[in-house]
């Protein structure tokens, strides 16, 4: 449904006039974002929309995007969905000026309809179109970076947008980053008080009852910055002496055919496999001797989390968002950016290991409780809701 249809909809008209005491009550969130594809930024919206669908908020979910692009992840019944649908054309400065004037109206005429009281943008560019589109409006407006701030992961954004971010955020009624790296850049750079929140909070996890098996596991998107050709590399130089152990890459974009050219100049065509990306992610998890991400930057890395707490061996690189999770040798294994040899070499030792891997996973799963989803969306709702937080921290102690 476009926001014209749903702005003309008697329904909506109907419901926002006859609200019982309940609904007005319960808060009331629209959630922004590129799309609902696959992906790990999608995935954490989809669970946070769920979580407080299932605690009685108003959630409704608004993707710039049409419904042509089908959502990956499933959502509760009561959340309501909306495609803005507007179609970006970045061909011209003048085109791309004229389709983001589009966004920014398409939205605002949702809001000035639904009058939530607070909405949230993930990711840069719809964080700024957001902040646009609200500007003015009785509500609250809070934007989370999702990526490597001031950093090598900046490099596919323009000046343009880096501007803009620069000039709006300041605008907003909070920002969140996903580590203290990026908090402080953000402070330094666009002068916002920016809240370090984990992106990811663990929902409950299903207890997969399967043996290890000789497997590496690899998950996210194949592109670049995820440095899966390292990890292809470093597992050409171990075969030989692990003739039993496989690869798995799980994800899509555009690296695919470059990583799978990459196995074939290794003679490794029939011992990696490359799938497609999944809901049940975690099965695989679960079963993998080793899951390795091989990033060259990364904000925090849902993989990393969503392993540990399988009790998975994991290897990651140095990256801020992992070193936050991994300490080196006690939770998991640390290894340098770009670095196969000693990506290689780490594989190998832990691949001959078998009572290290259990040991390293035994103490991973302890962030289950460092990032049980509660605790985590408790952060969330103070900074979306600051009233709310007090009025709820109010009940309790009676």
């Amino acid at each position: 449904m476009t926001v014209d249809r749903l702005v003309r909809s008697p329904n909506l008209d109907a419901g926002t006039a006859c609200r019982t005491a309940e609904d007005l009550r319960a808060p009331h969130i629209i959630l922004v974002a590129a799309s609902l594809e696959g992906g790990g930024a999608e995935r954490v919206m989809s669970d946070m929309a769920n979580y407080w669908a299932a605690r009685g908020w108003r959630v409704m979910i608004a993707t710039w995007s049409g419904p042509e692009i089908e959502d990956f992840y499933a959502l509760a019944p009561s959340i309501k969905r909306v495609w803005l649908d507007v179609r970006s054309s970045d061909s011209t400065f003048i085109t791309m000026a004229r389709s983001n004037l589009a966004r920014i109206l398409r939205l605002r005429k949702l809001l000035r309809a639904v009058r939530p009281d607070v909405v949230l943008s993930f990711i840069q560019i719809s964080n700024v179109l957001t902040i646009a589109a609200a500007y003015g409006l009785p509500l609250r407006v809070v934007v989370s970076e999702r990526g490597c701030v001031g950093n090598a992961g900046e490099g596919e954004v323009s000046f343009y947008w880096r501007l803009l971010r620069k000039l709006l955020y300041a605008q907003s009624d909070g920002v969140t980053a996903l580590n203290v790296e990026a908090a402080e850049w953000l402070r330094r750079e666009c002068r916002v008080d920016a809240k370090v929140i984990p992106p990811a909070a663990l929902r409950p996890l299903p207890d997969v009852a399967i043996a290890r098996e000789p497997l590496i596991l690899g998950v996210g998107r194949l592109h670049a910055a995820k440095g899966f050709d390292v990890l292809i590399k470093a597992y050409a130089r171990v075969i030989a002496a692990f003739p039993t152990w496989r690869l798995l890459l799980i994800g899509k974009g555009p690296e695919r055919a470059a990583l799978i050219e990459l196995c074939a100049d290794l003679n490794l065509r029939e011992r990696v496999e490359f799938l497609e990306p999944m809901r049940d992610v975690e099965s695989w998890m679960a079963r993998a001797g080793v899951v390795v991400l091989p990033s060259r930057f990364e904000a925090f890395g849902n993989t990393v989390l969503e392993s540990m707490a399988t009790g998975a061996a994991v290897i990651s690189t140095n990256c801020p968002g992992p070193v936050s999770l991994i300490e080196d040798g006690m939770n998991g294994r640390l290894v340098p950016v770009d670095d196969v040899e000693s990506l290689a070499i780490v594989m190998a030792e832990l691949m001959t290991q078998p009572e290290t891997r259990a040991a390293l996973g035994h103490e991973a799963m302890k962030v289950r409780e460092r990032f049980q989803q509660d605790r985590i969306m408790e952060q969330w709702a103070a900074t979306l809701l600051p009233n709310l937080a007090v009025r709820d921290s109010n009940a309790d102690s009676k």
